[in-house]
């Protein structure tokens, strides 16, 4: 069976296309020079893949195909999810042995608004009641599944609740993709809700074989924004392992966005779920942000600046056996609030870089005003000077004229 290739260009994905049909494009100019060309795990940029088939290279074709190194004006998000999930699925040390263009690393695009939490943190239950409320939603932001599972899973857990039922724990990895919208602008949330030990692999034990934690990881390194989730109740009474994962882990997570392409700039918020059963605990520390300093000062010292919420997605009440269950009457509190922190972070960075690329083109077009004005004055100048030689040399012209004609006398 002949291999399939795929083209990966400006977020773009196309294929599958044979070895030739690879070719063909690139003879045809339709393939960018900073494309990438994959094959399973094997991934080569476009000199290195022409050079390595060169034997196969067919002659230019007069009618080449679409352009599908040019990406389309408006990508759904859906594909963009998608093929942003197949460009950042790749580990890294493989294109590095490709790699011959000076302009390596690539500039990664952040994309994602990205939900972090680990096990029993309630990213389920903060999820499905953020989205039932925002589905529903008619001004502000209104949220939509890119998918109809996930839709489908969300709504039903949010009817569990309702029938004063615990969802399960969750036994594996599922990507959660949303599309939000603010005022006309529109945005990516990715959510993983996955399992702990998942997140333990990658942020405690650096296990980075399992395919579930390269997707976790490459997501962190794309997030344009970023919601930690922590259960306040972790901190002061959690057993080890617990307290590990949300110090230690979270601290590495952070990190590994701080120190990645463009993180220095990701707004991070930090979130203290279930604040109807830890209300009493975190008043004893004064505030949300006093407690996140007092008991998680690596993780307050790796983020240098983070906003804070105290959030309750949903309330408890006893069953009558001395065990919780959801109350019927719950009301969320606070759960849009990090999400609309995120969201007024990245309007205003985007609103910044409008105006600085406003003000960089009108510093440019000022500097060519300055440029032309100098020229023009140049020309000016030289026109003077023209007049002034002229002048002299028609002067120097008239007195050898006259001292010719005085000494012939």
């Amino acid at each position: 069976m002949e291999q399939e290739w795929y083209i990966h260009s400006s977020g773009e994905k196309s294929g599958p296309f044979s070895i030739a049909e690879v070719l063909d494009l690139i003879s045809a100019g339709r393939v960018a020079q900073g494309a990438w060309i994959g094959c399973g795990d094997q991934w080569t940029d476009v000199d290195t893949f022409r050079v390595n088939h060169a034997n196969q290279l067919p002659s230019p074709t007069p009618d080449p195909p679409l352009p599908y190194a040019v990406p389309a004006p408006s990508t759904p998000l859906a594909s963009l999810a998608q093929a942003s999930e197949d460009r950042f699925s790749t580990p890294a040390s493989v294109f590095a042995t490709a790699v011959t263009e000076p302009d390596w690393p690539p500039v990664i695009e952040r994309d994602a608004i990205l939900l972090l939490g680990r096990r029993r943190a309630g990213k389920t239950v903060y999820l499905a009641t953020l989205y039932a409320m925002l589905w529903k939603a008619i001004g502000g932001v209104t949220m939509k599944a890119l998918s109809g599972p996930t839709h489908k899973m969300l709504m039903a857990v949010n009817d569990q609740l309702k029938r004063q039922e615990w969802p399960e724990a969750t036994l594996g990895t599922r990507q959660l993709e949303f599309e939000l919208t603010h005022h006309g602008r529109r945005y990516l949330l990715i959510a993983f809700d996955y399992s702990g030990e998942d997140f333990r692999k990658a942020f405690i034990e650096e296990d980075t074989a399992s395919t579930e934690t390269k997707k976790l990881l490459n997501y962190v390194d794309r997030a344009s924004a970023v919601i930690l989730l922590l259960d306040p109740a972790v901190a002061t009474g959690g057993k080890y392992d617990e307290v590990v994962d949300d110090d230690f882990g979270m601290v590495q997570a952070v990190q590994r966005v701080r120190d990645w392409q463009g993180g220095e700039e990701v707004p991070i918020v930090v979130v203290l779920t279930k604040a109807d059963r830890n209300q009493n605990l975190i008043r004893s520390h004064g505030s949300a942000h006093e407690f996140v300093l007092r008991n998680y000062p690596a993780l307050a010292r790796t983020l240098k600046r983070a906003a804070v919420f105290n959030v309750s997605a949903i309330q408890e009440t006893g069953d009558g056996d001395g065990r919780t269950v959801p109350s019927p009457d719950s009301v969320p509190i606070n759960i849009e609030k990090p999400l609309l922190y995120c969201i007024k972070e990245l309007t205003n960075r985007e609103k910044q870089k409008e105006q600085e690329a406003a003000q960089a083109a009108k510093e440019e077009a000022r500097r060519q005003q300055i440029e032309l004005e100098e020229q023009e004055l140049a020309k000016a100048n030289r026109r003077l000077w023209t007049y002034v030689i002229g002048f002299i040399v028609l002067c120097l012209c008239g007195f050898a004229i006259m001292y010719m004609l005085l000494t012939s006398r």
